[in-house]
């Protein structure tokens, strides 16, 4: 399974985002290439512990069984996910200001992320989950919104 602590993995999404420019356009949903390179940012603010993000979502999704089938069983949908309100574009839950300085953030961000000492945030959606979990949360997100964009 794909995980953003694996120096493999997190090179290749790296990679990909070299693909991603301002011009790129979405597959599915209603967020600009802008909007979700910050919307990604801030998950990884949050689980940096930078943004404040209360719980939300389905109570399932903090079960063991939930959580696995989430992460590690079932591919996420188009068009069908929710988001925490702190990064949701149409909650006003993020500030976009130019691609390349978000960019330039978002990098700055997954570096930080994989470098940080053991113990993340909670997860507004899983609650508390350890670094494995982390890790297959934000490639799988990340991965999700690449294939969106074409990457």
């Amino acid at each position: 399974m794909e995980n953003l602590f694996n120096q493999k993995d997190y090179h290749a999404i790296v990679l990909r985002f070299n693909n991603i420019t301002p011009l790129s356009q979405h597959a599915w949903g209603k967020m600009d290439v802008n909007q979700m390179i910050v919307h990604l940012k801030d998950q990884l603010d949050i689980a940096l512990g930078n943004k404040p993000a209360m719980a939300q979502g389905p109570v399932v999704l903090r079960t063991f069984i939930g959580r696995w089938i989430a992460l590690y069983l079932a591919p996420w949908p188009k068009n069908k996910l929710d988001t925490p309100r702190e990064m949701n574009a149409s909650l006003n839950g993020m500030i976009v200001t130019d691609f390349e300085s978000d960019k330039h953030l978002l990098m700055m961000r997954l570096k930080e992320f994989i470098n940080a000492p053991a113990g993340f945030a909670a997860n507004p959606f899983f609650g508390k989950i350890n670094n494995k979990d982390w890790g297959r949360l934000v490639w799988k997100h990340l991965n999700h919104h690449l294939l969106q964009f074409g990457a």
